[in-house]
């Protein structure tokens, strides 16, 4: 006799068990295709930053989750910090300009960590004073708004680079602003804890100890998270070093390692922030030379894509918290904040960059000081960090309500209105072109010539430091590190040919110079077609010639335009360049263009030259093709007199 089964048997319902991360999914499905159609959209998109459509994104689906059973997520401190918050960090430390850090250090370090210091204890000192007058209708402790002073004061970096990225500003003023707001979610959140703490303990609890333990605490967890960072850095590049014959595997370290780098951090309380971002940093030089190329290009998408997930939580649950949430709102309290945080971050970045003009040679213009004040965007790590405060301080729901309402403003209104005013101001752009190969030789060659200027001023700075850096990567670190790597002196190869190259130059403008009347002179007899060209014996007994000389003089008799043969051996000088700087493994890769680049100055760049890039690739002409055009702009230079100034 057969079984038989109900409907509800063969079709179980089972929604309680995977609602929380079907919830999740559909809002990430549902905020992607919001993007598109928005990027779809030229006249808002051009005005609206991609952050204020997560924010309008996650309201309109707050508004549905508060009308069905669905409005009881919430986003827990659990969940940010050890979920959402780390793809975040990675992703900007991986992706950040290194070189454009290391140049702006001292300016970015101010910025990040006196520049917080200075934002939190002004805005709490200031709203501690507005509550001794019963101005706000909830009363807090001197600690307890310390506490939300220093988690306003954090500019997000995520809300940075959505604008930044838009507007194309120049790498000084985009690596001071995207630094600071790196660096300063570590400092923010090391503020934060401590005085979380303080806080929880009361301040009628703590002794002279326990304030000078609080700020001795704030460098040893800077200073540690830095140290794990980059002992897990190390750790990321000497794995990848050997997984050449498991290939798949590289990726997997390069994830999980500086994951632990986070973990062990929180896991020792040390800022957790600092170690995964120093070990982005510091492991991309090396990884990349470990893995091919594809296994590049997918650590660098699946980051993206990590980070971008994460984003759009975290702004759905600010939209989910704005409709949902219990909140208390204080319209004096958001006013006094939203006026506290911007009269007092545009005090500190111009008391910051007039010490700083002080001691640099490129100075903080009056204009760029005026956009990186303008730019401070408060975004997820406040939102994230406001959530996280203890349910014991009361204040809480007035915190929350001044946190959206702050960071509704700074995303919309100064996130919207920041793209008019750069053009106002004529605020200098990003070039929108590639560094030639011996823009970038010139600028290394630029670094040794500056070390060597030091060296004899009796000076170590900061030019000295990079050579001996590059001197111990190339020699010690590299090595170590990196496979196909031996330990030999540093090759500057590259610099000598561009000062020959510049030699060569001065040398032509030399014989220009001293052959002025004798060029005028074959040049009219030329035109008029009555003798020939006059031989360089001829001439020889004029000046001492040198083999360069006769060589040069060969070629000016010839009637060649100098110019253009200087232009010539340029081009084969950056052929040959190229060749030096590619290993046989590169060269045997298809060449494509990525749309990721490797890091944010090339990112912010990399979209207006998009259709730059696909007109030229496809005017690019065939080997022969190349060498016909190059001829025909050269003064149709045959081949034996090219191959004369071939590398």
């Amino acid at each position: 006799m057969g079984h038989e089964y109900d409907i509800e048997e063969l079709f179980t319902w089972k929604w309680d068990d995977v609602h929380h991360v079907y919830v999740i999914t559909v809002w990430l499905l549902i905020a992607s295709l919001a993007k598109i159609l928005f990027n779809l959209m030229k006249p808002i998109s051009k005005w609206l930053p991609d952050s204020s459509l997560l924010i309008i994104v996650g309201l309109a689906l707050g508004w549905v989750l508060h009308q069905t059973t669905l409005s009881g997520a919430t986003l827990d401190s659990h969940t940010f910090f050890l979920y959402l918050l780390p793809p975040i960090i990675f992703d900007a430390g991986y992706f950040m300009p290194n070189r454009a850090l290391f140049e702006n250090f001292d300016s970015v370090l101010v910025f990040s960590v006196f520049g917080t210091i200075w934002n939190t204890f002004a805005i709490g000192g200031s709203l501690l004073l507005m509550a001794q007058y019963d101005l706000f209708t909830m009363s807090f402790t001197t600690f307890e708004i310390l506490v939300f002073s220093a988690l306003i004061s954090a500019v997000d970096p995520v809300a940075v680079i959505a604008v930044f990225e838009e507007i194309h500003v120049n790498e000084f003023l985009f690596i001071n602003v995207f630094g600071e707001a790196l660096f300063n979610d570590g400092v923010t959140v090391v503020l934060y804890q401590m005085f979380k703490s303080f806080a929880l303990i009361g301040s009628e609890n703590l002794s002279v100890l326990d304030y000078a333990t609080g700020g001795l605490s704030f460098f040893v967890v800077a200073l540690g998270g830095a140290a794990v960072g980059v002992i897990f850095a190390i750790a990321a590049s000497l794995t990848t070093k050997y997984t050449y014959d498991v290939r798949i595997l590289a990726p997997v370290f390069i994830f999980v390692l500086p994951y632990m780098a986070y973990l062990t951090a929180e896991m020792v309380s040390l800022s957790s922030i600092i170690a995964i971002a120093i070990c982005g940093m510091l492991m991309k030089q090396y990884i990349k030379g470990n893995i091919t190329q594809a296994a590049a290009n997918s650590v660098k998408y699946f980051t993206k894509m990590l980070a971008q997930c994460s984003e759009t939580v975290i702004f759905m649950f600010l939209g989910l918290s704005t409709i949902s949430s219990q909140h208390h709102f204080d319209l004096w309290f958001i006013c006094a904040t939203l006026f506290f945080c911007l009269i007092y971050r545009a005090i500190g970045i111009v008391v910051q960059c007039y010490i700083l003009n002080r001691f640099r040679a490129k100075k903080f213009e009056v204009v760029d000081q005026f956009i990186m004040s303008y730019g401070g965007l408060r975004g997820a790590i406040a939102y994230g960090l406001v959530v996280s405060i203890p349910a014991s301080i009361t204040a809480k729901p007035m915190f929350i309500t001044a946190t959206i309402a702050v960071i509704y403003f700074t995303v919309f209104l100064q996130g919207i209105t920041i793209k008019p005013l750069v053009n106002l101001l004529k605020v200098k752009r990003k070039e929108e072109r590639d560094p030639t190969m011996v823009e970038s030789v010139y600028n290394k060659y630029l670094d040794y010539m500056m070390s060597g200027v030091e060296d004899i001023a009796g000076q170590k700075g900061h030019y000295t430091f990079i050579e001996n850096f590059e001197r111990f990567n190339a020699k010690v670190i590299k090595p170590v590190l990196m496979r196909h790597q031996k330990r030999e002196s540093f090759d500057a190869s590259s610099i000598v040919r561009a000062y020959e190259k510049i030699t060569l130059e001065d040398a032509i403008k030399l014989a220009k110079v001293k052959n002025t009347i004798q060029n005028k002179r074959l040049e009219r007899i030329k035109s008029e077609n009555k003798v020939a060209p006059i031989l360089p014996d001829k001439i020889s007994n004029q000046t001492t010639m040198t083999p360069k000389d006769l060589q040069l003089k060969k070629f000016m008799e010839s009637g060649e335009n100098i110019d253009s043969l200087y232009t010539l051996f340029s081009d084969l000088l950056d052929r040959k360049l190229h060749e030096m700087n590619t290993t046989p493994a590169q060269k045997k890769e298809v060449e494509g263009e990525d749309d990721i680049q490797d890091d944010y100055m090339a990112e912010v760049g990399s979209r207006s030259n998009l259709s730059a890039m696909f007109r030229s690739a496809e005017q690019l002409p065939s080997e022969a093709a190349f060498h016909r055009g190059r001829r025909q702009s050269t003064g149709d230079l045959n081949a034996t007199k090219r191959a004369d100034f071939d590398v």
